[in-house]
């Protein structure tokens, strides 16, 4: 492995500053708005939040209790679902193992994994304990929505960025390469939308990285020491962790591990994995004990809703063959596709051209010209791109052989969105082991795709975090309208009247500067530099414009109508400064 260029001179300083711009930019992108919608009541989120407040106030998994009499009919009751009411995507076990689903008397619970539950518990609680100690009484339902986010999931995002950038600008031949690849991933993916919402799409992929990190920490075979073995045990909890809180990372999860196993070729680190993964495991198994009666009962086999029900029966759990359908859908759709909102990602094969290419260690070690190494696959860059290469490839076989590809309402396929960091590993190897007649172009197309994606996908998510299902392009239909007229999620410059889109400029400002950067360090390599970089953004405005006058056929009153409910299910609405649509 070649040293980590930033704990070198003179890259020292510069790897620091890049730290502290890319902290801010991220922070700001993620933490600056609060794209919420009480009236919503996302069940993909607040299903999590019951959980939570049920373990703490009420020292149980079960959400509520389900009672069915002939007076009453179907009633379900708790501390959290009396204060707040009724939530989607549930689990019910009945009383009667011969009951009928959802007509029976029993106890309800989330219909997801745990794992997002039991990170949230802590954080939950100790909310509480401080809104007491400052006489607030309870805490009310948007900061406690606020707390989980920004403690489980905003700030170990940001974590997570960080380091991958550190590492990637270490491991890399171009460490700008890296540093662009991650500003991608950060803000022009799945990872902007996710990592402001209280789900485990965005945190199991944190797991799988923490995983990936503890696996290059552990070093290669002849690192067999007792710090080695401590990174080996973390590796097994992330494994563990992410597939307690994503049922669908686990396969990611074993390949990463198998990796590991490969790279490491040493028997006695199943052992060390094992114990790591321990932990996870036992709650998971608790919790599917005591919820569904058998440690590895899985809340799929207990839905509540039978229309969810309906829809998983194909395949095993929903999955089957991939069809033209899904795929279509899943990656070029306007309304789902993962290539419409990330178009950068569809580079992920360039992956493929650093596993055929030589090693070589960065410029910064080996003078003028790059040095072959004597690494195998396994333990060199190349493996590294390949593992990436397969893992994403996994998360896009589970996807479009899925029969709920549509995810419901979203901003790109959410089921996927572990895949990012590893698609941005990918990509950056790829563009790393371009050969010299192709980088420059290998540089020019990412940046473009890349600014792009940060374009379409900002401004989605600064208006919403899932659209309708009769919404067929976001972008003209809901985002334009929205943003022309002043309308954008609570931050606290709203809080204090500024008006409008203006509340939102730290934000916008924080998208603006990361996708600069992004191009103007994609352009590094390219003379002129400075004609490669708005040539590239010259590119991405018009793939944003092409992007944008995608439409359908639905006419102007049924997208004004659209618009309008999201406008009534506003929070806190309305928004100071923004005007609402003509009266028809």
């Amino acid at each position: 492995m070649p040293p980590d260029t930033c704990t070198t001179t003179p890259t020292r300083t510069l790897c620091r500053w890049s730290s502290l711009g890319l902290l801010l930019i991220v922070s700001l992108a993620y933490a600056w708005l609060f794209p919420w919608s009480e009236k919503i009541n996302n069940p993909n989120e607040m299903v999590r939040v019951y959980a939570v407040r049920a373990v703490v106030d009420d020292h149980t998994y079960a959400i509520a209790r389900r009672t069915v009499t002939p007076q009453a009919g179907v009633q379900d009751h708790s501390t959290v679902y009396d204060a707040w009411g009724y939530v989607n995507d549930k689990a019910l076990r009945c009383d009667d193992p011969a009951g009928q689903r959802p007509n029976c008397t029993g106890h309800l619970y989330a219909g997801k994994a745990p794992g997002l539950t039991f990170l949230g518990v802590p954080v939950y609680a100790a909310q509480k304990l401080l809104w007491r100690l400052l006489g607030q009484g309870e805490p009310s339902k948007a900061w406690i929505v606020w707390w989980l986010r920004f403690f489980v999931v905003i700030v170990p995002s940001i974590l997570g960025w960080l380091w991958l950038a550190r590492h990637l600008t270490g491991r890399l031949r171009h460490p700008e390469l890296g540093l662009a690849a991650v500003l991608a991933g950060a803000l022009g993916s799945l990872s902007l939308t996710y990592s402001q919402m209280f789900a485990g799409h965005q945190v199991s992929g944190l797991f799988l990285l923490l995983q990936y990190a503890a696996t290059m920490q552990a070093g290669l075979p002849q690192a067999e020491t007792s710090a080695s073995r401590k990174w080996l045990v973390l590796a097994g909890f992330g494994a563990a962790a992410a597939a307690c809180t994503e049922f669908p990372a686990g396969p990611a999860a074993i390949l990463l591990g198998l990796w590991l196993l490969v790279r490491r070729r040493q028997v006695s680190d199943i052992g060390w994995l094992v114990l790591g993964a321990a932990l996870p495991t036992l709650l998971l198994g608790h919790h599917n004990q005591s919820a569904f009666g058998k440690p590895w009962a899985l809340p799929y086999a207990f839905l509540e809703n039978p229309d969810f029900v309906r829809d998983i029966a194909p395949g095993i759990f929903g999955i089957s063959l991939p069809n033209a359908e899904k795929v279509v859908g899943s990656l070029l759709s306007p309304f789902t596709g993962l290539y419409f909102w990330a178009p950068w990602v569809v580079l992920t094969w360039l992956a493929l051209v650093r596993v055929f290419r030589p090693q070589v260690l960065p410029d910064s070690m080996s003078g003028t010209e790059p040095v072959t190494t004597t690494e195998t696959l396994w333990t060199s860059q190349r493996g590294e791109a390949l593992m990436a290469f397969a893992v994403v490839g996994y998360f896009l076989f589970f996807q479009t052989s899925h029969s709920l590809w549509r995810g419901g309402w979203v901003v790109g396929p959410r089921y996927i969105t572990a895949l990012v960091p590893f698609a941005v590993i990918a990509v950056a190897h790829g563009l790393d082991g371009l050969p010299g007649r192709f980088a420059g172009v290998g540089r020019s197309v990412f940046a473009s795709l890349a600014v792009t994606a940060i374009a379409v996908t900002g401004l989605a998510s600064a208006v919403s975090q899932g659209f309708p299902f009769e919404v067929y392009n976001p972008l003209p239909e809901v985002v334009g309208p929205l943003l022309a007229r002043g309308w954008v999620f609570w931050s606290p410059l709203q809080q204090a009247k500024v008006p409008g889109l203006w509340s939102g400029l730290p934000y916008f400002a924080a998208l603006a500067a990361g996708a600069l950067w992004l191009v103007w360090l994609a352009a590094k390599q390219q003379r002129p530099r400075w004609l490669a970089a708005v040539s590239s953004v010259l590119v991405a405005l018009a793939l944003t414009s092409l992007l944008w006058r995608q439409t359908s056929q639905r006419t102007a009153p049924d997208r004004n109508r659209t618009v309008q409910f999201l406008m009534d299910m506003w929070f806190p609405g309305p928004v100071p400064g923004a005007s609402r649509l003509p009266v028809e």
